[in-house]
Protein backbone atom coordinates (compact mmCIF):
# COMPACT_ATOMS: atom_id res chain seq x y z
CA UNK A 1 0.00 0.00 0.00
CA UNK A 2 1.02 3.15 -0.69
CA UNK A 3 2.08 5.86 1.86
CA UNK A 4 1.82 9.90 1.53
CA UNK A 5 4.36 11.68 3.82
CA UNK A 6 4.28 8.64 6.11
CA UNK A 7 0.92 8.47 6.33
CA UNK A 8 -1.92 5.53 4.52
CA UNK A 9 -3.15 6.96 0.85
CA UNK A 10 -4.52 5.11 -2.23
CA UNK A 11 -4.76 6.58 -5.35
CA UNK A 12 -8.14 6.77 -7.38
CA UNK A 13 -7.79 3.61 -9.53
CA UNK A 14 -7.47 2.09 -6.79
CA UNK A 15 -10.46 4.00 -4.49
CA UNK A 16 -12.51 4.28 -7.60
CA UNK A 17 -11.69 1.09 -9.39
CA UNK A 18 -15.20 -0.50 -11.07
CA UNK A 19 -13.70 -3.73 -12.60
CA UNK A 20 -12.41 -6.53 -10.83
CA UNK A 21 -11.36 -10.39 -11.47
CA UNK A 22 -13.92 -12.19 -13.48
CA UNK A 23 -13.97 -14.79 -10.30
CA UNK A 24 -15.17 -12.04 -8.29
CA UNK A 25 -18.90 -11.91 -6.88
CA UNK A 26 -21.23 -9.21 -8.44
CA UNK A 27 -23.43 -7.70 -5.92
CA UNK A 28 -26.91 -8.32 -6.72
CA UNK A 29 -29.37 -5.03 -5.82
CA UNK A 30 -31.90 -6.25 -3.15
CA UNK A 31 -35.58 -6.92 -4.31
CA UNK A 32 -36.61 -4.59 -1.43
CA UNK A 33 -33.73 -1.43 -1.64
CA UNK A 34 -33.91 0.85 1.29
CA UNK A 35 -34.84 4.34 0.12
CA UNK A 36 -32.81 7.15 1.50
CA UNK A 37 -34.54 10.61 2.22
CA UNK A 38 -32.84 14.30 1.17
CA UNK A 39 -33.52 16.27 4.16
CA UNK A 40 -33.46 20.14 4.67
CA UNK A 41 -30.92 20.65 7.59
CA UNK A 42 -32.26 22.71 10.31
CA UNK A 43 -29.82 26.18 11.18
CA UNK A 44 -27.95 24.71 13.76
CA UNK A 45 -27.42 21.35 11.13
CA UNK A 46 -25.83 23.71 7.96
CA UNK A 47 -23.39 25.40 10.47
CA UNK A 48 -21.71 21.70 10.57
CA UNK A 49 -22.43 21.32 7.20
CA UNK A 50 -20.55 24.44 6.11
CA UNK A 51 -17.45 22.94 7.90
CA UNK A 52 -17.88 19.74 6.70
CA UNK A 53 -17.88 21.52 2.83
CA UNK A 54 -15.25 23.69 3.89
CA UNK A 55 -13.12 20.84 4.99
CA UNK A 56 -14.03 18.53 1.58
CA UNK A 57 -12.93 21.29 -0.88
CA UNK A 58 -10.07 21.23 1.19
CA UNK A 59 -8.83 17.91 1.85
CA UNK A 60 -8.55 14.67 -0.43
CA UNK A 61 -11.68 13.80 0.16
CA UNK A 62 -13.57 12.09 -2.54
CA UNK A 63 -17.16 11.44 -1.33
CA UNK A 64 -18.49 12.37 1.81
CA UNK A 65 -22.18 12.33 3.61
CA UNK A 66 -24.02 13.46 6.84
CA UNK A 67 -26.70 11.53 8.08
CA UNK A 68 -29.52 11.64 10.79
CA UNK A 69 -30.91 8.11 10.11
CA UNK A 70 -32.26 8.06 6.70
CA UNK A 71 -32.45 11.66 6.26
CA UNK A 72 -29.31 12.37 4.42
CA UNK A 73 -28.38 16.33 5.58
CA UNK A 74 -25.53 16.65 3.40
CA UNK A 75 -23.87 14.81 0.22
CA UNK A 76 -20.90 15.62 -2.01
CA UNK A 77 -18.35 14.44 -4.30
CA UNK A 78 -15.24 15.21 -5.80
CA UNK A 79 -14.24 14.22 -9.60
CA UNK A 80 -13.79 11.82 -10.69
CA UNK A 81 -15.93 10.07 -7.93
CA UNK A 82 -19.66 10.35 -8.31
CA UNK A 83 -22.71 9.04 -8.35
CA UNK A 84 -21.59 6.04 -10.31
CA UNK A 85 -18.71 5.04 -8.51
CA UNK A 86 -17.58 1.55 -6.93
CA UNK A 87 -16.12 3.20 -3.45
CA UNK A 88 -13.19 0.64 -2.22
CA UNK A 89 -14.01 0.72 1.84
CA UNK A 90 -10.85 -1.23 2.53
CA UNK A 91 -10.72 -2.61 5.85
CA UNK A 92 -14.40 -1.03 6.47
CA UNK A 93 -14.81 -4.57 4.91
CA UNK A 94 -14.27 -5.72 8.14
CA UNK A 95 -16.86 -4.48 9.94
CA UNK A 96 -19.27 -5.88 7.18
CA UNK A 97 -18.06 -9.16 8.11
CA UNK A 98 -18.97 -9.06 11.77
CA UNK A 99 -22.07 -8.58 10.96
CA UNK A 100 -22.12 -11.87 8.50
CA UNK A 101 -20.84 -13.27 11.98
CA UNK A 102 -23.84 -12.20 13.83
CA UNK A 103 -25.58 -13.02 11.58
CA UNK A 104 -24.67 -17.16 11.61
CA UNK A 105 -24.52 -16.67 15.47
CA UNK A 106 -28.01 -15.68 15.55
CA UNK A 107 -29.10 -18.18 12.82
CA UNK A 108 -27.24 -21.01 15.34
CA UNK A 109 -24.57 -21.97 12.54
CA UNK A 110 -21.29 -20.94 15.13
CA UNK A 111 -21.27 -20.06 18.75
CA UNK A 112 -18.99 -17.86 20.33
CA UNK A 113 -16.52 -20.95 21.68
CA UNK A 114 -16.37 -22.53 18.51
CA UNK A 115 -12.69 -22.97 17.75
CA UNK A 116 -11.31 -22.49 14.41
CA UNK A 117 -9.98 -25.95 14.06
CA UNK A 118 -13.39 -27.51 14.32
CA UNK A 119 -14.40 -25.78 11.29
CA UNK A 120 -10.77 -26.21 9.75
CA UNK A 121 -8.74 -28.66 10.40
CA UNK A 122 -6.30 -27.72 8.23
CA UNK A 123 -5.43 -25.80 11.88
CA UNK A 124 -5.52 -28.58 13.24
CA UNK A 125 -2.28 -28.98 15.82
CA UNK A 126 -1.16 -24.76 15.26
CA UNK A 127 -1.71 -22.18 17.37
CA UNK A 128 -4.53 -20.43 15.33
CA UNK A 129 -6.89 -23.11 15.26
CA UNK A 130 -7.41 -22.46 19.26
CA UNK A 131 -8.21 -19.32 18.17
CA UNK A 132 -12.55 -18.70 18.70
CA UNK A 133 -15.09 -16.87 17.09
CA UNK A 134 -14.76 -15.10 20.01
CA UNK A 135 -11.20 -13.76 20.13
CA UNK A 136 -10.95 -13.60 16.14
CA UNK A 137 -13.98 -10.95 16.51
CA UNK A 138 -11.72 -9.56 18.78
CA UNK A 139 -8.61 -9.01 16.99
CA UNK A 140 -6.84 -11.48 19.68
CA UNK A 141 -6.40 -14.83 18.14
CA UNK A 142 -2.86 -14.94 19.08
CA UNK A 143 -1.67 -15.68 15.32
CA UNK A 144 1.66 -14.24 13.98
CA UNK A 145 2.05 -10.45 13.78
CA UNK A 146 1.26 -8.52 10.59
CA UNK A 147 3.15 -6.85 7.99
CA UNK A 148 3.47 -3.22 8.79
CA UNK A 149 0.14 -2.33 6.90
CA UNK A 150 -1.73 -5.36 8.89
CA UNK A 151 -1.47 -7.87 6.01
CA UNK A 152 0.05 -10.98 6.54
CA UNK A 153 0.69 -12.08 2.91
CA UNK A 154 4.10 -12.34 1.57
CA UNK A 155 4.66 -10.12 -2.29
CA UNK A 156 5.00 -13.33 -3.57
CA UNK A 157 1.41 -14.31 -2.08
CA UNK A 158 -0.10 -10.73 -2.57
CA UNK A 159 0.75 -11.48 -6.66
CA UNK A 160 -0.70 -14.84 -6.30
CA UNK A 161 -3.99 -13.29 -4.96
CA UNK A 162 -4.04 -10.46 -7.68
CA UNK A 163 -3.68 -13.52 -10.63
CA UNK A 164 -6.22 -15.36 -9.07
CA UNK A 165 -3.21 -18.54 -7.91
CA UNK A 166 -3.59 -17.68 -4.43
CA UNK A 167 -6.64 -19.61 -1.67
CA UNK A 168 -6.99 -17.60 1.54
CA UNK A 169 -7.30 -21.14 3.07
CA UNK A 170 -3.49 -22.24 2.48
CA UNK A 171 -2.55 -18.57 3.42
CA UNK A 172 -3.93 -19.07 6.57
CA UNK A 173 -2.79 -22.05 7.53
CA UNK A 174 0.67 -21.55 6.07
CA UNK A 175 3.01 -22.41 9.64
CA UNK A 176 4.18 -18.09 8.54
CA UNK A 177 0.63 -17.26 9.64
CA UNK A 178 -0.76 -19.57 11.70
CA UNK A 179 1.86 -19.84 14.05
CA UNK A 180 1.88 -18.24 17.98
CA UNK A 181 2.83 -14.47 18.35
CA UNK A 182 5.54 -14.25 20.85
CA UNK A 183 4.90 -11.54 23.57
CA UNK A 184 7.95 -10.11 26.21
CA UNK A 185 8.15 -13.42 28.30
CA UNK A 186 6.01 -16.19 26.29
CA UNK A 187 3.82 -16.87 23.17
CA UNK A 188 0.41 -14.78 23.21
CA UNK A 189 -2.83 -17.44 23.52
CA UNK A 190 -5.72 -16.87 21.79
CA UNK A 191 -8.04 -13.56 23.74
CA UNK A 192 -4.79 -12.02 25.70
CA UNK A 193 -3.31 -9.62 22.91
CA UNK A 194 -5.23 -7.28 20.29
CA UNK A 195 -3.25 -7.14 17.26
CA UNK A 196 -4.98 -5.76 14.13
CA UNK A 197 -4.24 -7.91 10.85
CA UNK A 198 -5.97 -9.83 8.15
CA UNK A 199 -5.81 -13.07 10.21
CA UNK A 200 -8.60 -13.23 12.15
CA UNK A 201 -11.56 -11.41 9.52
CA UNK A 202 -10.21 -14.23 6.66
CA UNK A 203 -10.52 -17.11 9.36
CA UNK A 204 -14.28 -15.83 10.08
CA UNK A 205 -15.02 -15.35 6.68
CA UNK A 206 -13.79 -19.20 5.94
CA UNK A 207 -15.85 -20.61 9.30
CA UNK A 208 -18.98 -19.04 8.75
CA UNK A 209 -19.04 -20.37 5.07
CA UNK A 210 -18.36 -24.18 6.20
CA UNK A 211 -20.98 -23.28 9.43
CA UNK A 212 -23.53 -22.62 6.91
CA UNK A 213 -22.10 -24.78 3.97
CA UNK A 214 -23.19 -21.38 1.72
CA UNK A 215 -20.57 -19.82 -0.16
CA UNK A 216 -18.99 -16.17 1.46
CA UNK A 217 -20.27 -14.36 -1.56
CA UNK A 218 -24.23 -15.75 -1.15
CA UNK A 219 -23.99 -15.58 2.50
CA UNK A 220 -23.12 -11.99 2.43
CA UNK A 221 -25.87 -11.16 0.10
CA UNK A 222 -28.36 -13.33 1.56
CA UNK A 223 -27.44 -11.50 5.25
CA UNK A 224 -25.65 -8.72 4.86
CA UNK A 225 -26.20 -7.26 1.67
CA UNK A 226 -30.16 -7.88 0.86
CA UNK A 227 -30.98 -6.94 4.58
CA UNK A 228 -29.68 -3.79 4.47
CA UNK A 229 -30.79 -2.96 0.65
CA UNK A 230 -28.46 -2.98 -1.20
CA UNK A 231 -29.82 -1.11 -4.25
CA UNK A 232 -27.13 -0.81 -7.07
CA UNK A 233 -24.14 -3.22 -8.24
CA UNK A 234 -21.59 -3.51 -6.44
CA UNK A 235 -17.92 -6.11 -5.91
CA UNK A 236 -17.37 -8.56 -3.48
CA UNK A 237 -13.84 -10.02 -3.83
CA UNK A 238 -12.66 -13.42 -3.70
CA UNK A 239 -10.65 -16.26 -4.57
CA UNK A 240 -11.13 -18.79 -7.17
CA UNK A 241 -12.68 -21.45 -4.50
CA UNK A 242 -15.37 -18.34 -3.18
CA UNK A 243 -13.33 -17.55 -0.16
CA UNK A 244 -14.09 -14.03 0.66
CA UNK A 245 -11.43 -11.03 1.08
CA UNK A 246 -13.19 -10.97 4.19
CA UNK A 247 -10.87 -7.88 5.51
CA UNK A 248 -11.31 -5.48 2.65
CA UNK A 249 -13.62 -6.91 -0.33
CA UNK A 250 -16.09 -4.36 -0.59
CA UNK A 251 -16.93 -2.24 -3.55
CA UNK A 252 -20.24 -0.27 -3.38
CA UNK A 253 -21.63 3.08 -4.62
CA UNK A 254 -21.47 5.89 -1.80
CA UNK A 255 -25.58 5.32 -1.66
CA UNK A 256 -25.15 1.24 -0.66
CA UNK A 257 -22.04 2.35 1.82
CA UNK A 258 -24.78 5.14 3.55
CA UNK A 259 -27.64 2.09 3.74
CA UNK A 260 -24.53 -0.11 5.34
CA UNK A 261 -24.63 2.36 8.08
CA UNK A 262 -28.21 2.63 7.95
CA UNK A 263 -28.74 -0.68 8.76
CA UNK A 264 -26.38 -0.94 11.22
CA UNK A 265 -27.61 1.94 13.19
CA UNK A 266 -31.19 0.22 12.98
CA UNK A 267 -30.07 -3.19 13.67
CA UNK A 268 -28.38 -1.74 17.12
CA UNK A 269 -31.77 -0.78 18.21
CA UNK A 270 -33.22 -4.04 17.62
CA UNK A 271 -34.40 -6.29 20.39
CA UNK A 272 -33.01 -9.83 20.23
CA UNK A 273 -30.10 -11.66 19.39
CA UNK A 274 -28.96 -9.47 16.40
CA UNK A 275 -29.54 -6.55 18.13
CA UNK A 276 -27.56 -7.38 21.14
CA UNK A 277 -24.71 -8.31 18.65
CA UNK A 278 -24.55 -4.99 16.98
CA UNK A 279 -24.37 -3.13 19.96
CA UNK A 280 -21.58 -5.31 21.39
CA UNK A 281 -19.76 -4.67 18.38
CA UNK A 282 -19.73 -1.03 18.60
CA UNK A 283 -18.66 -1.47 22.56
CA UNK A 284 -15.22 -2.14 23.51
CA UNK A 285 -14.20 -5.68 23.47
CA UNK A 286 -10.83 -5.65 24.40
CA UNK A 287 -8.01 -2.70 24.77
CA UNK A 288 -6.02 -0.79 22.48
CA UNK A 289 -1.90 -0.76 23.72
CA UNK A 290 -2.30 2.12 26.07
CA UNK A 291 0.81 3.29 24.80
CA UNK A 292 -0.43 5.66 22.52
CA UNK A 293 2.94 6.14 20.92
CA UNK A 294 3.67 2.28 20.80
CA UNK A 295 0.31 1.44 19.19
CA UNK A 296 0.29 -0.27 15.68
CA UNK A 297 -3.19 0.56 14.49
CA UNK A 298 -6.03 2.64 15.41
CA UNK A 299 -3.63 5.17 17.20
CA UNK A 300 -6.53 7.56 18.06
CA UNK A 301 -8.73 4.80 19.43
CA UNK A 302 -8.48 3.36 23.13
CA UNK A 303 -10.66 0.10 22.25
CA UNK A 304 -11.93 -2.36 19.53
CA UNK A 305 -15.35 -4.08 19.74
CA UNK A 306 -16.21 -6.73 16.62
CA UNK A 307 -14.40 -5.98 13.77
CA UNK A 308 -14.80 -2.32 14.69
CA UNK A 309 -12.87 0.41 16.16
CA UNK A 310 -14.40 2.25 19.40
CA UNK A 311 -13.25 4.37 22.27
CA UNK A 312 -12.41 7.51 20.00
CA UNK A 313 -10.33 9.69 21.90
CA UNK A 314 -11.37 12.38 19.51
CA UNK A 315 -15.48 12.07 19.77
CA UNK A 316 -16.83 10.47 22.51
CA UNK A 317 -19.32 7.61 22.46
CA UNK A 318 -18.82 6.62 18.82
CA UNK A 319 -18.05 3.18 17.01
CA UNK A 320 -16.19 3.34 13.34
CA UNK A 321 -15.86 1.50 10.63
CA UNK A 322 -12.14 2.30 9.25
CA UNK A 323 -10.68 1.65 6.01
CA UNK A 324 -7.11 2.08 4.69
CA UNK A 325 -6.31 5.85 3.14
CA UNK A 326 -9.37 7.86 4.76
CA UNK A 327 -11.96 5.61 4.57
CA UNK A 328 -14.40 6.00 7.30
CA UNK A 329 -18.00 5.25 8.48
CA UNK A 330 -18.75 6.80 11.82
CA UNK A 331 -21.79 5.95 14.16
CA UNK A 332 -23.11 8.19 17.30
CA UNK A 333 -23.79 5.41 20.22
CA UNK A 334 -26.70 7.42 21.74
CA UNK A 335 -27.96 8.75 18.54
CA UNK A 336 -28.83 8.35 14.85
CA UNK A 337 -26.19 10.86 13.66
CA UNK A 338 -23.95 8.98 11.17
CA UNK A 339 -20.23 10.04 9.00
CA UNK A 340 -19.22 8.53 5.81
CA UNK A 341 -16.44 9.56 4.19
CA UNK A 342 -14.22 8.53 1.32
CA UNK A 343 -10.71 9.86 1.07
CA UNK A 344 -7.30 9.34 -0.97
CA UNK A 345 -5.33 9.91 2.85
CA UNK A 346 -5.48 9.08 5.94
CA UNK A 347 -3.72 11.80 7.77
CA UNK A 348 -6.69 14.42 7.78
CA UNK A 349 -9.07 12.04 10.00
CA UNK A 350 -8.69 14.00 12.84
CA UNK A 351 -10.92 16.83 11.15
CA UNK A 352 -13.50 14.21 10.50
CA UNK A 353 -14.07 12.63 13.65
CA UNK A 354 -13.93 16.55 14.71
CA UNK A 355 -16.55 16.97 12.60
CA UNK A 356 -18.12 14.20 13.95
CA UNK A 357 -18.50 15.26 17.45
CA UNK A 358 -19.77 18.15 16.25
CA UNK A 359 -22.23 16.59 14.23
CA UNK A 360 -23.39 14.47 17.07
CA UNK A 361 -23.81 17.33 19.34
CA UNK A 362 -26.57 18.32 17.57
CA UNK A 363 -28.87 15.55 19.26
CA UNK A 364 -27.60 16.33 22.90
Amino acid sequence: MLKDGGAASTPDDWLLARKGSRWWYDIQPSLHPVQLQKATPTAQEQAVIERARTLFANRPAKAIALMDGAKVLYQEYKAPADDDSYLSGFSMGKTVTAMAVGQALCDGKLKMETAASELMPELNGKALGKATVRDLLRMASGGAEPNADSSVWTPAQFQAWKTGELNLVDLVSDDRVAKAARGVFSEYKPGEHFSYKQTDPFVLGIMVSRATGITADQWMQAKVLDPMGVALPGIYQQDRAKNGLADSGFRMHMEDWMRFALWVKQSSKETGCFGEFVRASATTQIANDANRAARKAGTLFDGYGYLTWTDSTMAPNTSWAVGWGGQRIGWDNNSDRMVVVFSNAENWMPDIYGLAKDWNSLSK
